[in-house]
């Protein structure tokens, strides 16, 4: 197999487009802004990349550069790509709407939003109920002792000022001495030196409170200990691999201490993550969708190859359509068993055929125009007889949704590691992005990403039979693409 190429960043001249078709994938270690107008007019085919969040992931300082909000990214993206070819960037559920605005901006047709859904996100909400019994409400013993320590100030003849500028603070002071909300005491190491340059000594029921409010600082309120434990509960979780198994923490459950409590019981600060949204986007056609298609293989998508297709006879569905990555196959090689995983709770696929029930398509006549099939009311005279359409088919609604996409996040096989332990935190799964690339990208057509990360994008791509390009402006990363790029294609996923 042909060495991935990492190409070095500073192009000048614009790169043929010879050099980008009909080979392994072209690695790009630069900065997107600086490599795209390098690329000739109209020289790409589909747009599918994972563009950093924004939300600072982790200290990740390339996850709030606000890159992903920038016009001009967008702007090039449009300019390399073949009129009608589309773009699929992904966005956090938080930060999608800016992303979106942006690629509009900057002259896309944004056309719809994708989903990708999974059922292993770590909830990161905070129970009301459990905040309020958590509370500790020390602003009374605060206020007391703000209001002790002014009068030692003032008859130490000191200020705010002067004490603040004993520790290098700027206005600190003023909580200690003030009778807001914003009360607050000094550290015990504090108190020790403002009684040594202060020259005073503390009431013995003042010092106590000091070493008292310091010792509680950052312990749940009395309250808390007084929850009474009324049951076990149990927390699922993924485990690891390719068919991960689910596990199961125990913990206790607890009735509220408080009335307050007790009032906001089952209140969230958040919803559970369970999807990230993909913005879908077109440039502008040339003339008419037809015409367009057939001058640049653009502008229309594959769904036929994408979408969910009814399950047969026996109730099974091919396993060719990829739609997760652990259903259970038959001798015969079709899938037998519902959701992935075989998960039920938390799986937001599970979640809606429960929702909906069993539907069945074709249930209703075929509409006939003439006037004489009608009723006075203009309905279908005998139409609950009429026999269903033929190539109905039952199940629940999930199967009406080509929008979303379930798909289990990647496992460790697909997240490549770097001999000095450099991970990406962020990868995306190759059975999703194998979907993406085959969804939006004409036979033979060339897949750009202009956040290769770990190179899924373009895995993907290869699988699918396409050309690829990234562009990874970390070098580790970039490293990490050639790693992944390296493996034997013919492996199975």
């Amino acid at each position: 197999m042909a060495a991935t190429n990492l190409a070095p960043a500073g192009q000048e001249a614009l790169i043929p487009v010879e050099e980008l078709t009909g080979r392994e994938p072209v690695v790009h270690c630069a900065n997107s802004l600086e490599l795209l107008p390098t690329l000739p007019d109209a020289s790409v085919d589909a747009i599918v990349t994972d563009p950093p969040y924004e939300l600072g992931f982790l200290g990740k300082s390339w996850d709030a550069s606000g890159i992903a909000y920038s016009v001009d990214l967008w702007a090039e993206c449009l300019r390399v790509l073949k009129p009608g070819g589309h773009l699929a960037a992904f966005g956090a559920t938080r930060t999608y709407h800016r992303m979106a605005v942006a690629v509009e901006d900057a002259g896309f047709e944004i056309r719809d939003s994708l989903h990708w859904l999974y059922g292993t996100g770590f909830p990161k909400g905070q129970d009301v109920g459990k905040l309020i019994d958590r509370r500790r409400d020390d602003h009374p013993a605060r206020r007391r002792f703000t209001a002790e320590f002014a009068v030692i100030r003032d008859a130490a003849g000191w200020t705010n000022p002067q004490i603040d500028a004993l520790f290098g603070y700027n206005g600190m002071a003023q909580h200690w001495t003030t009778q807001r909300k914003t009360a607050a005491v000094p550290t015990v190491e504090q108190w020790q030196r403002l009684k040594a340059e202060m020259g005073f000594e503390a009431p013995a029921a003042l010092e106590n409170l000091v070493h008292e409010l310091n010792g509680r600082k950052n312990t749940p309120g009395e309250a808390w200990e007084e929850r009474e434990v009324i049951g076990k509960g149990h927390r699922a979780r993924a485990g690891s691999g390719v068919f991960p198994q689910l596990q199961s923490d125990t913990f206790d459950v607890t009735a509220p201490a408080t009335a307050d409590a007790a009032r906001w019981e089952g209140w969230n600060t958040a919803l559970k993550p369970g999807h990230e949204s993909i913005v879908l986007a077109r440039k502008p056609l040339e003339a008419t969708v037809a015409s367009n298609v057939l001058t640049y293989g653009t502008g229309a998508m594959n769904t036929a190859a994408c979408r969910t297709p009814p399950d047969d006879s026996e109730g099974r569905w091919p396993t060719n359509v990829l739609l997760s990555h652990a259903w259970t196959v038959d001798a015969d090689g079709w899938i037998v068993d519902g959701c992935a995983d075989g998960c039920t709770e938390g799986c937001p696929v599970t979640e809606l055929d429960r929702q909906s029930g069993l539907l069945t398509s074709g249930a209703n006549p075929r509409r006939r125009n003439a006037d004489k099939f009608r009723d006075v009311y203009g309905d279908f005279q005998g139409q609950t007889a009429c026999k269903p359409i033929r190539g109905a088919d039952s199940g629940g609604a999930s199967r009406f949704y080509p929008a979303f996409r379930y798909q289990a996040k990647a496992p460790t096989r697909e997240r490549p590691r770097l001999p000095d332990g450099t991970v990406h935190p962020t990868v995306k799964p190759v059975a999703l992005m194998r979907w993406l690339v085959r969804l939006l990208t004409p036979p033979g057509g060339l897949v750009l990403d202009p956040f290769a990360g770990t190179g899924t994008t373009l895995e993907a791509a290869r699988l699918e039979g396409f050309d690829s390009m990234g562009v990874e402006e970390k070098a580790a990363y970039a490293e990490l693409c050639r790693l992944r790029l390296r493996r034997d294609t013919t492996r199975s996923l």
